[in-house]
């Protein structure tokens, strides 16, 4: 009995190694196979053709190479790029601190003036003109505005009576496209004594008697202006005008020959109408200046005249 167990044992025993070496084995051969499999695969891609082998590597090799090149050129233009902003910066900061320099120079310079010679100077105008304005407003009235006017307008009706007031100007159309560079000569010339005599003269002297009578005296005096001044008007357009506009004698001996009104009569013209104008006004005004003037002083008669009330005493002061 002992033996058959021990042989039972060896059976069991060498089952046991038998079926572990079956089971490596197989393992082994699993694994061979596997490996076979592997390089059967292989063998599969190593079977595709060489030409697209190398040109699948050349492709990477390419787009390696064409990314390289491109960081490289990405670089030198950034060094290349930040190279130019530095010189452009020294080039540029050089000119620019000399001109802040002079800048800061001259305008140092004209503040100095300004503050030392202008700035004075314009204060002691501005001080002038203070000074000018409160005398006129102390002074200058319409008035006497309007007096001045009168005598400078009375004056230049005048003065027109001394001057040319026509001409006849000898070949207009051949210098009508040089009249500017060379006017037409101009012949016949008279004065506006010629046409009327001295009745305008007689009576801008006259009407300087006027103002100076109506300022002095009698403000109604004024009033006479307007018709002074309406026959200057009158006389020139009816009288001078027609008569300086005719050629006479030049027209027959000269061709092309046109007659012109000068300046005097002109001056005349206006002269006559503005102291037509100004003499009402001036009447007007100088009525108001008398009649503030006459109150004011009867204001002060009447201010002398009232007696001065002696003060009162109250009770029990003074007694």
């Amino acid at each position: 009995m002992p033996e058959d167990d021990g042989e039972e044992r060896r059976r069991e025993l060498a089952q046991a190694v038998q079926s572990l070496r079956s089971s490596e084995a197989t393992e082994r051969r699993d694994r061979r196979e596997a490996r076979m499999r592997r390089r059967a695969e292989r063998g599969d891609r190593s079977r595709r053709p060489l030409r697209l082998r190398v040109q699948a590597r050349k492709r990477r090799l390419r787009g390696g190479d064409r990314e390289a090149q491109r960081e490289a050129l990405l670089k030198a233009a950034r060094s290349v790029a930040v190279d130019v902003v530095g010189v452009a910066r020294e080039i540029f900061r050089w000119p620019v601190r000399i001109w802040m320099t002079v800048a800061e120079a001259l305008g140092a310079g004209i503040l100095a003036v300004w503050r030392r010679a202008v700035l004075p100077a314009l204060r002691i105008a501005w001080r002038w003109v203070r000074v000018a304005i409160a005398w006129g407003e102390r002074t200058v009235t319409p008035a006497r505005g309007l007096t001045l006017v009168a005598v400078a307008t009375t004056i230049a009706v005048g003065g027109s009576q001394f001057g040319d007031y026509r001409a006849v100007e000898v070949g207009a159309p051949e210098y009508a496209h040089v009249q500017n560079v060379a006017p037409a000569p101009q012949v016949d010339r008279a004065m506006p004594r010629s046409a009327h005599g001295i009745w305008v003269f007689a009576i801008a002297v006259a009407s300087l008697f006027v103002i100076l009578f109506a300022v002095w005296r009698n403000w109604r005096l004024a009033r006479l202006l307007l018709f002074g001044g309406l026959a200057v008007v009158a006389i020139s357009l009816f009288v001078d005008r027609p008569d300086g506009l005719r050629l006479g004698t030049a027209g027959e001996a000269y061709s092309g020959a046109h007659a012109v009104l000068l300046g005097a009569f002109w001056v005349q013209l206006f002269a006559g109408a503005t102291l037509a104008v100004v003499g009402p006004l001036l009447a007007m005004q100088l009525r108001g200046e008398r009649s503030a003037r006459r109150r004011r002083v009867s204001g002060r008669h009447e201010d002398k005249a009232k007696p001065k009330r002696a003060p009162r005493l109250r009770p029990g002061v003074g007694t």
